[in-house]
Parts: C-alpha cells; structure tokens; sequence
C-alpha cells in the first residue's frame, strides 16, 4: 500500500487517554496511512498500551525514546521516520473525526495545495459531541499567508496537512523547547509554503483538560523558552512581511505572555532577565510580578 499521510503522536504518559485517540486515529475513513508513535520515556502504561496496537495494527509503528526528550523533539523524530508524502501531526490526548484526514487529503491534491487548513473544535474532559468552542475558517482553494490574518497568529498546528516535501526541502524542524516550540515550526511552514488551502470542516478534536505539566504550568524553563519562541517567531514573520507581527501575533503574544508570566513568582534576577528580553522583543515592555 503507499503512504500518503503520516501522523506523528509524541506520547507522553497518557494512559487514560491514548486509546482513544488511536482508535480514533486509525479507524479513519482514510487508509492510505501509517501511524508513527514517539514514546518519550513514558513512565505510565502507555508504552503497553502503544505495543497492544502496534500488535493489532500494522499500520502503527512505535519509536522508543531512551529518555524524555519533549514534544517537539519527538515529532522531529516522527518527521525523520515518516514515509508519508503529508504529515499530520495529533498530540496522544486529542480526538480525529472519522473523515478528517480524507477530506485534508482529497483538498490537498485538488488544490495542489502543500499547506491544508480545517476547522478545530475544543471540548471538555470526555465530551467529544459536546463543543467548547470552535475554531474556524472558510473554504478557500488557493490563498497565501500575506493575505490571510488569521494565519498571523500561528496555532493549531495540528488542524493542518503539511506537505512532507515542503517540510524537508526547507529543513524545517520543531526547536528544542519545552513552551512554544508548535507556533515557531507552524510560523515557518506558512512562511515557506507556496500554495495554502482551506476547508470548513472540523479535522481535529482538542481536548481541554486540568493539565499536572505543560501547557498549564509555569516555571523560569517555561518562561525562558516562551521568550526564544517569541524573538523566533518575530524574526521569522517579519522576514516574509512585518504586518503579520507588528498587525499580527506581536501584539496577540504580548498579551498572552503577560498572562503567561503572572502565573508564576520569580526571583529580582529572573524578572530582570525577563524584562530585558521582553524590551528586546516589544520596545519598552516589562513585566510587574
């Protein structure tokens, strides 16, 4: 069988919810696919939880991290490993509706598009069929970054279709960070891919939950790479076209990065190095614990 599509799961203890998503994952309507799943030193049961599939499936292949790497380096390894000539990347507690891959797809090459956009939805703990939120788009067969103002805020990289020869013609690569790293890889896939399209349809089911680590949490490590992510995505989109920050996601991650550092008490030495870097990014802007 060819692979058109590969999708990339870094797994990272999440045993109560990783079956689902791959059930969810390799019941699609789609079978052109292969599955690849980074265990990143998982120290729950979701490393058997990935064998039993990969037993059951020979679509799904397991890589096995010797030690807990992140997120963004694990997908790095999924892109090395992939086959596929797209790329989809699902994070290990989150949701696919049956047909979201087919319909990217089918876009993809109608449009002879290397970059596909769809709809994502957010819900609540265990609630799939009840919506939280909806982050939408229209359709659109062709468009391109600069005009698309939506796209200057580069989230939600996992409601989009890449193609795998974009990604490896630019060497394009999640960084090494442990906040921030999917906006800096989405920035530059946008930045660098040629013909954009999007469908309405809802491709991808976030799931929001009370989170132990991550996303929710805040320390010095987390606020130091926020601020690499934001120095990195300014010199990125102000290298294709300076509204995209400065109309853009400079003034949306101000704001965020406010709420961001007001979740955590830092040292006087680390708000100092906070606030010099936040000058270095947003010209006279400094943050108050």
């Amino acid at each position: 069988m060819n692979i058109e599509v590969s999708v990339i799961i870094p797994v990272f203890n999440k045993e109560v919810y990783l079956g689902d998503c791959l059930n969810s994952v390799l019941n699609q309507s789609f079978n052109a696919l292969e599955v690849i799943c980074i265990d990143d030193a998982s120290e729950d049961i979701s490393g058997d939880i990935l064998q039993n599939f990969e037993n059951r499936d020979a679509r799904l292949r397991v890589i096995k991290n010797n030690e807990n790497l992140g997120a963004g380096m694990s997908r790095n390894i999924g892109i090395e490993a992939a086959k596929g000539k797209f790329l989809r990347f699902v994070d290990a507690d989150d949701l696919l509706p049956h047909d979201s891959i087919e319909k990217l797809h089918d876009r993809a090459i109608e449009a002879a598009a290397d970059l596909v956009k769809g709809s994502l939805a957010i819900f609540c703990d265990d609630n799939p069929s009840v919506y939280r939120e909806v982050i939408s788009v229209q359709d659109k067969m062709r468009t391109q970054l600069s005009n698309e103002e939506e796209l200057w805020i580069p989230w939600w990289h996992t409601s989009y279709l890449i193609s795998s020869d974009l990604v490896h013609k630019h060497n394009l690569r999640y960084p090494d960070l442990i906040a921030g790293e999917d906006p800096v890889f989405l920035t530059s896939v946008l930045i660098n891919a040629e013909h954009l399209s999007f469908i309405e349809d809802i491709v991808y089911l976030y799931r929001k939950y009370q989170k132990a680590s991550g996303s929710d949490g805040t320390t010095i490590g987390h606020a130091t790479d926020f601020l690499k992510h934001a120095a990195t995505t300014k010199e990125l989109l102000t290298s294709y076209n300076h509204d995209c920050w400065h109309h853009g996601y400079g003034p949306s991650l101000l704001n965020d990065m406010q709420y961001f550092l007001s979740r955590f008490e830092f040292t006087t030495p680390q708000q100092q190095y906070i606030n010099a870097e936040l000058t270095k990014i947003w010209r006279n802007q400094t943050f108050n614990a």
